[in-house]
Formats: structure tokens, C-alpha cells, sequence
């Protein structure tokens, strides 16, 4: 008799952590909780995306590079026109990619005071949906505000002295000052000569569009981060975080 008590022992304490979990039981984890869940999966994907995004040659020397403005298509094609053309060129690039880098220090705590709104039927549609659900929901809900939060230290990055005491906005406004003036010489030579071919003079906001690649880039830093909390919560030593996530993985 003796030998069959211990025999039961490990079956009454495997009865027992069942008891205890929630995954075990199915049980559906409360609105508050997978809000907090999945606000902290969010603030790590913007840690980590911010910090992989903070470093050299992060944007100028990856996928992320962010190349001239499409609008900027017409200086590249006539770049052996102008004096110093493809230098300029090189130096805006990798200022525009270095002030990206530089404002990156700024996604983490941006991001971390945005606030997201949802409802539970948000919640459970984010946590049963695609790898990128929430970083989609995210994107979708808050752009515009993370955008205009982001703004001036991105501003503030394109206007800082990188090298030589030169930023990328000086460096952007040298190649197309310098563009410009071609272009006014062109047009004044083809309409004196009776011509109508003209060139567009090219004015496009930097900040903008760089923005844009930006916030391109943070995107799909975070996407990634919530791919692999998704396939592993446990891996992210928060107990809400795996409780959801694994929840969501079982119920999907």
C-alpha cells in the first residue's frame, strides 16, 4: 500500500500544477492582462529596434540604406553636368543615413509614451492574428502622432554637423542649389535658342521623406521582435508576456 502512495505522489502533484495554470485550463487571460502583454511586447520591439537602428552604418549599410529622394532622379541622370556632382551626391547620402542613425536613440522613449487604445476585441484579434499583428495595430492606430513626436529629433539630426561642421540639410542643399543652377542655365540656353525642352527644378522636403524611410525602418525592426515573442514568450522573462503569448499560440 505503501509503495502505491508513492507511486501517486508525482500524479497528485502534476494534478496540482495544473490546477495552478491557466494554460492548462484553457482559461482565457483577462482584458487588463493582455493589454499589458502586449504593451510590453511593444515596448521591447521599440527598445530593441531603437538600439539595432543606433549604430554605424545600421541604415548605410543595410536594407534600410535610404537613397536620394525619388523626386531627385533628374539630378542623378544629369549628375556629369554638374561641377563636383557625384561627390555631393555620395556625401547627402551618407548624412541623411547617419542622422537616421543618430535619431534613433530617440524610438525607444517616444514609443514608450505613445498610447495605445484598444479593446478587448482588439487584443484578442492582435493576439490570434499575424506574426505583425501588433506592431500593424500599432502603426495603423498611432503614426501620426509618432511621427510628429519624432520629428524634431529627426530634424534635429539632419541639421547637426556630422563632419567638417557640415549636416546632411547643408550637404541636401549644396547638391541641389548646385542642381538648380543647371537647371536655370539649361532652360535659359534652350529658350533662347527656341527650344522647349525644359528640366523641373527639384524641391523636395528631406525631413519628410526621411522621416518616412525611418519610421520604415522601426517598423519592420519591431516586426521582427514580435515574431520571435511570438514563437517563443518564454524567452522574454516576463511572466505576462509568455501567460498571452502562449495562450494566443493554443487558441489562434
Amino acid at each position: 500500500m505503501t509503495h502505491v502512495k508513492y507511486l501517486l505522489i508525482p500524479f497528485v502533484l502534476l494534478l496540482c500544477l495544473a490546477a495552478c495554470s491557466p494554460l492548462f485550463l484553457g482559461k482565457t487571460p483577462s482584458e487588463e492582462n493582455m493589454i499589458e502583454a502586449l504593451k510590453e511586447a511593444l515596448t521591447i520591439g521599440a527598445e530593441r529596434a531603437g538600439s539595432s537602428l543606433n549604430k554605424t552604418d545600421a541604415f548605410l549599410g543595410s536594407v534600410y540604406k535610404i537613397m536620394l529622394p525619388p523626386e531627385a532622379s533628374v539630378i542623378t541622370d544629369n549628375i556629369s553636368n554638374i561641377p563636383g556632382g557625384q561627390a555631393l551626391v555620395d556625401d547627402v547620402i551618407e548624412r541623411i543615413n547617419r542622422a537616421a542613425e543618430n535619431a534613433a536613440e530617440k524610438i525607444a522613449p517616444i514609443f514608450s509614451d505613445a498610447i495605445v487604445e484598444m479593446t478587448f476585441s482588439d487584443a484578442v484579434n492582435i493576439l490570434k492574428g499575424d506574426d505583425d499583428a501588433a506592431t500593424a495595430y500599432l502603426q495603423e492606430t498611432t503614426s501620426p502622432a509618432l511621427k510628429e513626436a519624432f520629428k524634431p529629433d529627426l530634424d534635429d539630426a539632419l541639421q547637426a554637423p556630422i563632419v567638417l561642421n557640415i549636416s546632411a540639410d547643408d550637404a541636401w542643399t549644396n547638391l541641389t542649389t548646385a542642381y538648380n543652377t543647371y537647371v536655370d542655365t539649361y532652360n535659359t540656353l534652350n529658350s533662347l535658342m527656341g527650344n522647349t525642352d525644359r528640366l523641373s527644378y527639384v524641391n523636395v522636403d528631406l525631413s519628410d521623406y526621411v522621416l518616412d524611410k525611418a519610421l520604415y525602418a522601426v517598423y519592420t525592426e519591431m516586426a521582427k521582435v514580435e515574431k520571435q515573442i511570438r514563437d517563443d514568450p518564454a524567452g522574454f522573462a516576463s511572466n505576462i508576456i509568455e501567460t498571452v503569448f502562449e495562450w494566443a499560440k493554443g487558441n489562434k
